[in-house]
């Protein structure tokens, strides 16, 4: 049966599905008739197996008719073909499987590649089993994983495949020819799975195929893929991966420093122990990059002196690193680092990148760990600083979260709060990053390189201290020195709270030392409660003295912490008094607490002086400090009566103890407490007196006036003069008198006139006011302000000054002379008297006065006196009653001479000097000074010597000397005197209406002051060369201009200027002489000329000088300033200044035209042709220059000029030079150039601002023959539009309009 059935499946071409169908039924025929020992069942298994080996994929269809293809399918007819005599059998589903199965592995097993047709006749086998049991299931997987072997371009048999004991090769077959293979993750775990790699164990599985895709995207240096695959790896648990993860962990080109940390502890945790001690190194390293990776620091690879080589070393290190080294580079990262390292920590200018970028010197925490501090308050160390000024004035405890629930009134850092809900782990500072760092050093060299961690800890503990207290007491009881701890708790913000912990370190401390604590054991020293702990140390140092030094310097440190803890408690106190106190700054500023409590003793408050008081006992400040303070508030700001004051200060016997140092107390009385009193307030000031006299205080005052003086002045003072300003009184800068005189009355006059002895004259050399003077003030009060009792009116007229002067009289025995004569002039010649008096008036108070003083003199001389030393207190002068007559009949003969004509004249035009002649009483001195200020206003000089003649007396004065005076005035003023400057703003403008004066007066033939007499006056100043140049020429030019000078003084005025403008040479008289010298100079300064300011200066020159007279030199090419053109053409073009020389030329060529300096038609046509040779550029200045001179020689060099430019050098030509040329006349001649339409245009365009005649200048046009051109202007003038213009349209213009 087997064989006929196969034999049917082997005929070529194959047969059909009937001859199938009958071969079946011959079958069951056979096995009914001949095979009886056969079960149909067989008869049908070897006819479905006959179908599948077939290659036929009909027969394959056929055949799976005649299965059962599952264990759930019922048993219903095949076909109806087959249905005869009784339904057809199918072939039970476990026979089914193994023919199917079987059926497949020979078409796989006989396929010669990975795409043989065979495999889709082993899939259609496979795929008649429906429900696909494992077996099923494991044939279609392996030639499913043909086709991904395939794709990844695998040259295998598929029975090798089925073969391979070790699938997991294929994979890395496939990895190993695949460079991307990496990437294809989940198409090589398909692959696996198919394959069935580790059997059954998916987990086994998937981290053998993960771990060869790691290793390969590491040898791609593709760290990112190797990462995820590791991730992958890790969360699986995949213990052999630890080798992988080893390798990225270690590999420093990687630069996510949190992931390699995290892949070295995977590794750590799975390696075997003999790799442990590697591994822990290489995350000790790794560890320190990831630290500073968390205050944003990179690493950056080392540029060596050995060059790049070194680090592509160093790069292969990284990725493959030698079994005898696990850890690669990366485990030299501690010892590559250098003292630029922590240098860059206190320097916040510098980059991040900067901490790393030298690493090549293992003396890492060797230097320079003092640059840490400056760093905190940037980046990640800001922010915990940030978090922490809510608490930054230490108020409140500040602690751990954890702990907040057993502190009263506790401090919490939000940030640090990671029990109340998930955040991140706040950031670390630096500090912390840097204390880690340096303690992985010291495991890594295992102690042998110790980390100075002092200024790191000092640093935490500052950063601690708002946040939590016993966090920032740890790190500070970790420093190697005790004493340490001092810069940390200085900087701390003084509070009730930061004072006692620093008191209960240093008992810590102090206990420990002498009580040694074993560390291995939780000593009961730090559970002690702190207060007591504070208490019992200081109360047993203090029982002793003779301790060690270095605990003594403990003790004073807990003292001194001690005694600002009682300071801040005391301050406390006082801020409770709400008087502004700063309780911190009063606990350790030492200024500041003596100044706060002097300051409180400046109340009024018992209580707060009290506790004034007690404060400075307590802190030793001087108690005569604290009196005086208070005495001084009393006086100046407690708004008490002196009364008050005084029973204030005896109460609190203040006196008693101010008095101990006399000088202090007045040096303090007069610098503080005297400019608050009031000059009007005598009480205060007679107290403030008393005391001064009570302490012993003269032998210190240096005025004139001692204590006990102003005490009896005072008292007698008080009664009579009300209102008196005593201070201004007794100020020994101002004049008494003057201060008297508001207070002064009839009712007084006598008692403060007996007082007066004792007050002094200012500048009078130890000289007293006299009792006289004293009645002179009050009688000019008297006179012109009246008085209550005697002349109750103030008197309006003439009348009543005659009969105020009456009553005044009558006191006229009270004065010695010379205060009568004071008196008598301030009534007669004082501005008040000039205005408010008649001349006859005052003529009639000196005659009856002249009489009076004669009476008064006659009783003088019977009581045989002279009448000038009968009271205290004597003028110095001295005079006598005849000296005061005779000063009378002055004043009387004055006052005659007001009726002059001349004195007439001067009160109808120049009233000034009217009324100053009035005043002056025809003193010598008045009127001198008033001749002066008419000489110096510019007065004539006829007027001066009519003034000198009307004075009266003895005067000895003349127009010369007057005038001579003036001079010197000026002179003075000119050489920079300030106090005559002050007089005389403009001293050369007051010099020139004098030399004005004395020039009219010479020409009208009076030789009372002549030129030469000025000159001789001026010529010493002129001739100082100590003083300024420029003043002495500006002298020398006035005279000049007024008067002919002499050889000598226009020599002189010539050397001056020439001195003004060569500053830095020395120029003798010898070298400006005559025009040979002066050219010969001029030449010699030429040729050194270098830069354009040196031309300059030769331009001020010979401006400076007389122009050159001599033909040869004058009116040739040696004239100075065509000789200065030549050689500034020669020296300037080119040169690196920029300079328009062009308009340099023609501004100095035109500066010359309206002075004595001006230039000949024949040097300009010299300048111009050195113009018009230099460069074409500077053919316009040369142009305009001819253009303006108004010769007819160089016109016509200009129009041979114009017409022969070109058409591109007329377009360039300015306004200027069109306007210039205009104004010449030279439109006609310019007809045939290129520049004529410009010109034309330019005429029409601003002929009404220039005034020129458009008319005229086409009828000049005719007349020179050019019709069609004059009628073109006419026409534009006219406004015809463009397009009229024609040529008969133009001629015929001329004939209607010209």
């Amino acid at each position: 049966m087997v064989k006929l059935c196969r034999h049917t499946g082997r005929k070529n071409p194959p047969v059909s599905e009937t001859v199938w169908r009958g071969l079946l039924q011959d079958l069951l025929d056979m096995q009914q008739n001949v095979y009886t020992c056969l079960k149909p069942e067989i008869c049908h298994q070897v006819f479905v197996e006959s179908l599948l080996c077939s290659s036929s994929v009909e027969n394959v269809r056929l055949a799976g008719q005649l299965m059962h293809c599952s264990k759930v399918s019922q048993d219903v007819p095949v076909s109806l073909s087959f249905r005869g005599k009784s339904y057809a059998l199918k072939v039970a589903y476990d026979n089914s499987v193994e023919l199917v199965l079987a059926a497949a592995r020979e078409y796989f097993n006989s396929s010669t590649t990975l795409t043989d047709p065979c495999m889709g006749l082993a899939r259609a086998c496979l795929q008649l089993i429906t429900d696909c049991p494992l077996a099923v299931q494991d044939e279609l997987d392996l030639i499913s994983a043909l086709g991904q072997l395939e794709h990844f371009s695998v040259s295998i048999l598929p029975l090798q495949v089925r073969l391979r004991s070790n699938r997991l090769s294929l994979i890395e077959k496939c990895i190993a020819d695949c460079p991307t293979a990496y990437k294809q993750s989940t198409t090589l775990l398909h692959l696996a799975s198919l394959l069935r790699v580790a059997g059954d164990d998916k987990a086994a599985r998937k981290g053998q195929v993960l771990t060869l895709l790691a290793e390969q995207a590491l040898r791609c240096r593709d760290f990112k893929a190797s990462y995820i695959h590791c991730q992958d790896l890790m969360a699986a648990g995949y213990s052999p991966a630890w080798d992988v993860c080893s390798q990225l962990g270690q590999c420093e080109g990687y630069g996510d420093l949190e992931a390699r940390q995290e892949l070295l502890a995977f590794s750590l945790t799975h390696c075997p122990p003999d790799n442990i001690h590697g591994l822990l190194a290489a995350s000790s390293d790794l560890q320190t990059q990831v630290l500073y990776q968390a205050v944003n620091y990179q690493m950056e690879p080392v540029i060596t002196e050995s060059g790049r080589e070194a680090d592509e070393t160093d790069s292969a290190k990284a990725c493959a690193p030698s079994a005898g080294s696990p850890v690669g580079t990366a485990g030299d990262l501690l010892h590559r680092t250098t003292a630029k390292t922590m240098k860059v920590l206190t320097t916040t200018g510098l980059t991040t990148k900067a901490v790393l970028t030298a690493v090549s010197d293992h003396r890492w925490w060797k230097e320079s760990l003092n640059y840490l501090r400056p760093l905190q308050g940037h980046d990640a160390g800001a922010s915990s600083q940030e978090g922490a000024c809510e608490n930054s004035n230490l108020e409140r405890q500040g602690c751990s979260p954890f702990y907040q629930e057993v502190i009263d009134d506790p401090y919490v850092d939000l940030s640090q709060d990671v029990y109340s809900s998930y955040k991140d782990v706040p950031q670390e500072n630096f500090a912390e990053v840097l204390l880690r760092t340096g303690k992985l050093a010291e495991t890594k060299t295992e102690g042998q390189t110790l980390f100075p961690a002092t200024e790191v800890l000092l640093q935490l503990a500052n950063d601690a201290f708002p946040r939590d207290m016993m966090l920032a007491l740890s790190y500070l009881l970790a420093l190697p020195q005790v004493l340490d701890a001092n810069r940390c708790f200085e900087k701390q913000c003084h509070s009730a709270l930061s004072l006692q912990l620093a008191a209960y370190y240093y008992s810590l401390q102090i206990y420990s030392h002498l009580t040694p604590c074993f560390k291995n054991k939780n000593h009961t020293l730090y559970q002690a409660d702190p207060k007591e702990l504070i208490r019992l140390v200081t109360h047993h140092v203090s029982a002793y003295s003779d301790w060690p030094e270095e605990l003594q310097k403990l003790i004073n440190q807990l003292r001194m912490y001690n005694e600002r803890l009682t300071d801040f408690t005391q301050a406390q106190v006082l801020q409770g008094l709400g008087r502004g106190v700063d309780v911190q700054r009063f606990s350790s500023d030492s200024d500041y607490k003596k100044e706060t409590i002097l300051g409180l003793t400046e109340t009024l408050d018992d209580g707060v002086y009290k506790i004034a008081l007690s404060l400075a006992k307590r802190y030793s400040v001087p108690l005569w400090e604290v009196y005086m303070t208070h005495l001084e508030f009393l006086f100046t700001d407690s708004g008490l009566s002196t009364k008050d004051i005084e029973t204030r200060s005896g109460s609190l016997s203040l006196f008693d103890t101010l008095k101990c140092d006399p000088q202090a107390f007045y040096s303090h009385m007069t610098k503080y407490v005297l400019p608050t009193v009031e000059g009007t307030d005598q009480s205060r000031l007679l107290y403030y007196y008393t005391l001064l006299d009570a302490a012993g205080c003269e032998p210190y005052v240096t005025t004139t006036i001692k204590p006990d003086s102003h005490v009896r002045l005072l008292k007698k003072l008080r009664a009579v003069a009300n209102g008196l300003n005593y201070r201004k009184l007794t100020d020994e800068s101002l004049d008494p008198l003057a201060t008297l005189q508001p207070v002064l009355t009839s009712q007084n006059v006598l008692s403060i006139s007996k007082l007066a002895n004792r007050l002094p004259v200012p500048g009078g050399g130890g000289a007293t006011v006299s009792p006289s003077a004293v009645h002179a003030v009050w009688l000019q009060k008297l006179f012109w302000k009246g008085d209550p009792h005697l002349l109750k009116r103030p008197p309006q007229n003439d009348q009543d000054y005659l009969h105020a002067y009456d009553t005044c009289v009558k006191y006229l025995d009270r004065l010695i002379p010379v205060d009568a004569v004071r008196f008598l002039d301030s009534i007669t010649f004082s501005p008040d008297a000039a205005e408010h008096l008649s001349i006859q008036a005052r003529s009639e108070v000196l005659k009856r006065a002249t009489k009076s003083l004669r009476q008064l003199g006659e009783k003088s001389k019977k009581r045989g006196g002279d009448g000038s030393g009968e009271q205290e207190g004597t003028d110095p002068a001295g005079m006598t009653f005849d000296e005061a007559i005779a000063h009378l009949q002055q004043s009387q003969a004055h006052l005659d001479t007001l009726s002059h004509a001349f004195i007439l004249s001067l009160k109808d035009s120049q009233q000034h000097y009217s009324q100053l002649y009035d005043l002056s009483r025809s003193e010598r001195s008045k009127v001198h000074e008033l001749a002066v200020t008419m000489a110096t206003d510019g007065q004539p000089m006829e007027r001066i010597g009519e003034l000198l003649r009307v004075a009266v007396g003895p005067l000895d004065l003349s127009v010369k000397t007057v005038l001579c005076d003036a001079v010197e005035r000026v002179v003075s003023a000119l050489s920079g005197d300030p106090d005559t400057l002050t007089d005389y703003p403009q001293p050369l403008g007051v010099l020139e209406a004098m030399v004005t004066a004395v020039h009219n007066n010479v020409q009208s033939g009076d030789s009372a002051v002549t030129s030469d007499d000025l000159l001789a006056w001026l010529h010493p100043f002129c001739g100082d060369a100590s003083l300024p140049v420029r003043p002495r020429i500006d002298v020398l030019q006035i005279l000049e201009s007024n008067f002919s000078l002499q050889d000598s003084d226009v020599r002189l005025l010539l050397l001056y200027r020439t001195q003004a403008v060569l500053k830095d040479r020395e120029v003798q008289i010898e070298d400006v002489e005559n025009e040979e010298k002066r050219y010969a100079l001029f030449l010699e300064l030429l040729e050194a000329a270098q830069k354009w300011e040196d031309f300059q200066q030769l331009m001020l020159l010979l401006q400076a000088w007389p122009p050159m007279m001599k033909e040869e030199v004058a009116q040739s090419e040696r004239n100075p300033w065509v000789v200065l053109t030549s050689a500034l053409l020669t020296h300037c073009q080119g040169s690196e200044v920029t300079l328009d020389l062009d308009q340099q030329v023609v501004t100095m060529v035109r500066s010359l035209y309206n002075t004595k300096h001006k230039l000949p038609a024949q040097c300009i046509r010299h300048i111009t042709t050195l113009l018009l040779q230099s460069q074409p550029s500077l053919q316009q200045p040369a142009l305009k220059l001819m253009a303006e001179s108004g010769d007819e020689q160089l016109l016509q060099l200009t129009l041979d000029q114009i017409n022969s430019m070109t058409a591109e050098t007329s377009s360039s030509c300015d306004a200027e030079l069109l306007s210039l040329l205009l104004d010449a006349g030279l439109l006609v001649g310019c007809v045939s150039s290129t520049l004529y339409p410009l010109l034309s245009s330019h005429m029409l365009s601003h002929q009404q601002e220039r005034g020129w005649d458009v008319e005229k200048a086409a009828a000049e046009l005719l007349a020179a023959g050019h019709g069609p051109e004059a009628g073109s202007l006419l026409l534009a003038h006219r406004g015809t539009h463009q397009a009229q213009f024609t040529f008969n349209s133009a001629l015929a213009v001329l004939r209607k309009w010209l």
